[in-house]
C-alpha cells in the first residue's frame, strides 16, 4: 500500500510538473503539448517502481564491488527520496496510511481530470493548427528555443533516469552492505578443496546458500582472482604448473547472510589463510603482502599495478 500511495503522489506531481512545460510551450506547435499529456496520463500506468527495479537489475557501475558509490550521488538520492517516495521512506501504517490512501486518492483524481480537459483541448488545437498550416504553411507556430527545448529535455531526463539511477544506488548500497555483513562472518570459515577432473570447457561455478559457498571446478590461480575480484590474468605465480592444474571443487562452511547479493570478495581472508597454511603461497597486493605472510619464500614475479600472486615452492 504504500506503494501505492508513492504512485499516486508521483503521477500527481507529474501532472504538475506537465502543466508547466505546457505553460512554457503555449506559443508553440499544439503536438508537443499534446504528447506532454498523453505521458502525463500514461504516468498513472507507469509506476516509477518500475523504472527503480530496472535500475537495480542492471546495477550501479563500479571499479571493484568493494568500492562505495560516489557519496554525492548517494546523498542526493538520500534528499530527493523522502519527497519522491515519502509513504516508504517514512513507513506510515495504520491510520496515518489510510489518510495518505484518502488524500492522495483525491489528489490523484484531480489530477485525472485535469489531464482528460488537457487533451481533449489540446486535440482541438492540434486539428485548428493542422487546418491553418494546410492552409498557409507560413502560419506554422515557431519551434521552441534554446532554454525551453532544455527544460524539457532535462524534465525528460529527471523523470526517466532519475528513478533507474536511485534503484541502482539502492541496489550497490544493499550489497557493500551484504559484503560488509558476510566477511565477518566467513573470516573464519571452514575450507575444504576436493581434487576434481576437469575438461576443457568447463566452467567455474558458484552458489551460495544460508549455510554457505560452493565454488565447483576451478584450480588456485583463477580462485584468487576470483575471491580477490579481478581478472584471471591479473594473477601472476612464476613457472609453477599446479596453480593452474589440477581443480578443485572448493566448499566454504559459514553464515552468509544475503545469498542473492553474495560476493565472493567476502572469502579473500579465509581463502588467504587456507592457501598459506596448506600450500604456502603468499599473496601480494600491489606489492604488499597479505597476511598471514611469515616465513614465506617468495617466488619472483613481474610487478603489476593491480594484482599479484606471488608465491613459494610447494
Amino acid at each position: 500500500m504504500e506503494q501505492f500511495v508513492d504512485h499516486l503522489w508521483q503521477s500527481a506531481c507529474t501532472v504538475a510538473l506537465v502543466w508547466v512545460l505546457a505553460a512554457l510551450l503555449r506559443d508553440h506547435p499544439a503536438t508537443l503539448r499534446l504528447w506532454l499529456w498523453r505521458a502525463a496520463a500514461l504516468k498513472f500506468l507507469v509506476p516509477f517502481s518500475l523504472l527503480f527495479a530496472l535500475g537495480a537489475h542492471i546495477g550501479f557501475p563500479v571499479r571493484h564491488s568493494a568500492i562505495a558509490p560516489p557519496s554525492a550521488a548517494v546523498h542526493a538520492v538520500d534528499a530527493v527520496m523522502p519527497v519522491a517516495a515519502p509513504a516508504q521512506t517514512y513507513a506510515i501504517s495504520g491510520l496515518l496510511l489510510g489518510a495518505g490512501i484518502a488524500f492522495m486518492s483525491l489528489l490523484a483524481a484531480a489530477a485525472l481530470w485535469l489531464v482528460a480537459r488537457k487533451l481533449r483541448q489540446t486535440r482541438a488545437q492540434h486539428a485548428e493548427e493542422a487546418a491553418r498550416i494546410e492552409a498557409d504553411w507560413n502560419s506554422a507556430p515557431p519551434p521552441p528555443g534554446f532554454l525551453k527545448t532544455v527544460a524539457l529535455a532535462g524534465s525528460v531526463l529527471v523523470l526517466f533516469a532519475g528513478p533507474t539511477i536511485g534503484g541502482a544506488l539502492r541496489d550497490r548500497q544493499w550489497r557493500q552492505q551484504a559484503l560488509a555483513i558476510d566477511t565477518q562472518s566467513l573470516r573464519a570459515a571452514r575450507i575444504t578443496l576436493t581434487e576434481r577432473s576437469w575438461r576443457f570447457g568447463d566452467r567455474t561455478e558458484v552458489s551460495a546458500t544460508a549455510h554457505g559457498v560452493a565454488i565447483r571446478k576451478i584450480n588456485l590461480q583463477d580462485l584468487v582472482a576470483l575471491v580477490y575480484g579481478i581478472g584471471e590474468f591479473e594473477v601472476f605465480g612464476g613457472a609453477l604448473p599446479w596453480l593452474e592444474s589440477p581443480h578443485y571443487d572448493v566448499l566454504v562452511e559459514g553464515h552468509v547472510g544475503e545469498p542473492a547479493a553474495f560476493d565472493p570478495y567476502s572469502l579473500r581472508e579465509p581463502v588467504t589463510n587456507y592457501l598459506s597454511q596448506e600450500f604456502g603461497v603468499a599473496i601480494r597486493v600491489n606489492g604488499s603482502c597479505q597476511e598471514p605472510c611469515l616465513n614465506q619464500q617468495s617466488f619472483t614475479v613481474e610487478r603489476l599495478p593491480w594484482k599479484i600472486l606471488d608465491n613459494s615452492a610447494r
